[in-house]
C-alpha cells in the first residue's frame, strides 16, 4: 500500500463515517437524553467497526468477495436484527403519546441505559448496519491487499479506528448540545428511527434472497 493508496482510503472512509444510517440515528436517539449513554454508544458502534476492520484485515473481505453467499448470510441476519430494533423503536414511541402507558421495547429507552447496555447497543447497531456490510465486504477489499505487509495493516487499522472515535463521540456530544431542542421531538425520533431501521431491515432481508 502507497501513502496515496492510505490517504484515499481515509477518504473514503471519511465519508462513509459521515453519511446518514442506523449509527448516526441511534446516537442521536440516545445521545439527546443522557450524554454519557450517547458517548458510550458511540463507543460501541466504533468496537463494532473495530471488529469489522479486524475481520477485513484477516481475509473477510476477500473471503466475501470469493464466497458472494456469505454477504448474503450476513445481510439477512443483519435485516432481521434491523426490523426487530424498528418495531421495538415505533412500538416505543407510539406507547409515550399515550400518557400514563409504556410499551415493552426491543430497544430500551434511553434513559435507562447504563454504560455497558449504551455500548452493547451501538456495537449490535453497528454490526447490523447495512453500510458496514457494503463498505467492508467490498470496497474495503479494493484498498487492502494480502501482500501489503503487518506494518501497513496495523497503520490502516489504527487510523480508521482513530478517526471513527473522534468522529462517532464528538457527534455524540454535538447532539447532547441540541438535547433541548431534540428532545421536544423526541417521540417523533423514535417512531422515525424504526421506520428507517424496519425500511433498511426490508431492504437488506430482500437483498439476501435476491
Amino acid at each position: 500500500m502507497t501513502f496515496t493508496t492510505l490517504a484515499s482510503l481515509l477518504v473514503v472512509w471519511a465519508a462513509a463515517l459521515a453519511s446518514p444510517g442506523p449509527d448516526l440515528v441511534q446516537i442521536i436517539r440516545v445521545g439527546s437524553r443522557s450524554r454519557a449513554a450517547g458517548i458510550w454508544c458511540a463507543l460501541g458502534i466504533m468496537l463494532g467497526n473495530t471488529l469489522w476492520v479486524t475481520a477485513s484485515l484477516l481475509g473477510m473481505s476477500a473471503l466475501v468477495t470469493t464466497y458472494p453467499q456469505i454477504l448474503a448470510a450476513l445481510q439477512l441476519a443483519g435485516g432481521a436484527y434491523l426490523l426487530w430494533m424498528g418495531f421495538g423503536a415505533v412500538r416505543s414511541g407510539l406507547a409515550a403519546r399515550r400518557p400514563g402507558t409504556r410499551a415493552p421495547s426491543a430497544v430500551p429507552p434511553a434513559p435507562d441505559l447504563s454504560p455497558a447496555r449504551a455500548l452493547r447497543l451501538g456495537v449490535t447497531t453497528n454490526l447490523a448496519n447495512p453500510k458496514a456490510l457494503l463498505f467492508f465486504g467490498a470496497v474495503f477489499a479494493q484498498f487492502v491487499r494480502p501482500d501489503m505487509g503487518v506494518g501497513w495493516a496495523v497503520a490502516v487499522g489504527v487510523l480508521l479506528v482513530a478517526t471513527g472515535v473522534a468522529w462517532f463521540t464528538g457527534f455524540a456530544l454535538a447532539v447532547r448540545a441540541m438535547a433541548a431542542r431534540i428532545a421536544r421531538n423526541s417521540v417523533l425520533i423514535d417512531i422515525v428511527t424504526g421506520l428507517v431501521f424496519i425500511a433498511l431491515g426490508v431492504f437488506m432481508v430482500i437483498s439476501a434472497a435476491g
